[in-house]
């Protein structure tokens, strides 16, 4: 990695990359938050130049369009709920065999935490139309494969086709409710997900040992 170096002597600056890369993240940071607050359509790059604190020039050397700004915020959405889902994979022997409202705490405590952290993912996952973007099935296969670990541990005892049909399920039970969450406003969107535990939480019990 290249570096450059103070004419001064005073010694190494920070590699263009690295730099590069911070003045991307500032740039996502500030879209992110100027999408929650006013909407997508009405944020220009302008604005996110401003809360960025990047001349509109540097933008547009690391993106060519608003679009692209926004495709780049989804991709970092992406990115992070795989991360997510691999955390979940890796946790789930902790907590997998407690109590049933723990358990649904660890499936998908981590996600409702992720949006919190990524306000601008409901409007940004559906078009100008309002329609849902297309899913993305790296993302999907990651928090699939989370769900069957956490489930072997929990249900030793069923099948792997079992299992796979609780996942199924519960995907299509998170997929409808990702499409009422991106019609929801920002202020409802964590008692919204209140509500999505408590569905999960239901479609669960069913599958307890009853005494």
């Amino acid at each position: 990695m290249a570096v450059e170096l103070g004419t001064g002597g005073s010694g190494k600056r920070e590699p263009r990359q690295e730099r590069g890369q911070r003045r991307v993240d500032e740039i996502l940071d500030a879209a992110e938050a100027l999408v929650q607050e006013v909407g997508a359509a009405a944020t220009s790059v302008q604005e996110i130049a401003k809360r960025s604190g990047a001349s509109v020039g540097s933008i547009y050397h690391f993106f060519p369009t608003k679009e692209a700004i926004f495709d780049a915020l989804r991709e970092r959405h992406r990115v992070e709920a795989r991360q997510v889902a691999e955390g979940i994979r890796q946790s789930a022997p902790q907590w997998a065999t407690a109590d049933l409202a723990t358990f649904v705490r660890g499936l998908i405590g981590p996600f409702t935490d992720l949006l919190s952290r990524m306000p601008a993912y409901p409007e940004l996952a559906v078009n100008a139309a309002g329609h849902r973007l297309p899913r993305d099935e790296t993302t999907d296969a990651s928090v699939r494969e989370a769900m069957l670990v956490a489930f072997a541990l929990r249900w030793p005892h069923s099948t792997e086709e079992e299992r796979a049909v609780r996942a199924d399920v519960l995907n299509a039970i998170g997929d409808g409710m990702a499409s009422m969450l991106c019609t929801t406003p920002h202020a409802g969107q964590q008692a919204f997900m209140e509500e999505f535990g408590r569905a999960i939480y239901g479609y669960l019990w069913t599958h307890e040992p009853k005494p």
